[in-house]
């Protein structure tokens, strides 16, 4: 039986176009779940960031050049981020570190006066 070129519901323009809308709408619907109890809001903003840049290639573009820029944060990005194809799970990164560069002083060195 040959195959035919049917393309799935999830591969239409209709789907992305309405899947890049529901992103949005949940990272705008963060801040007004923020206040309720627990953690709706980010858990929202997570969700819909996701979703956007699943789906969405200006989103991608943007995400690669931050990426870029700030190495330190796509590590995190990227851990979340995995896939299911990926055969290896990404090392977990490196919490100390992160919070270290946060919290360092440059005032160290310096005598006290």
């Amino acid at each position: 039986m040959p195959e035919t070129n049917v393309k799935k519901w999830t591969e239409t323009p209709f789907y992305k176009w309405l899947m890049v809308v529901l992103g949005w709408l949940l990272i705008v619907a963060a801040p007004v779940a923020s206040p309720l109890p627990g953690p709706g809001g980010i858990a929202l903003f997570v969700i819909g960031l996701g979703v956007v840049l699943k789906h969405s290639l200006w989103a991608k573009k943007r995400y690669a050049r931050l990426a870029r820029l700030h190495p330190e944060y796509a590590s995190w990005a990227n851990w979340a981020m995995r896939r299911n194809k990926v055969i290896e799970r990404p090392p977990f990164p490196d919490i100390k570190a992160d919070i270290m560069h946060l919290f360092r002083r440059d005032d160290i060195d310096r005598p006290l006066a």
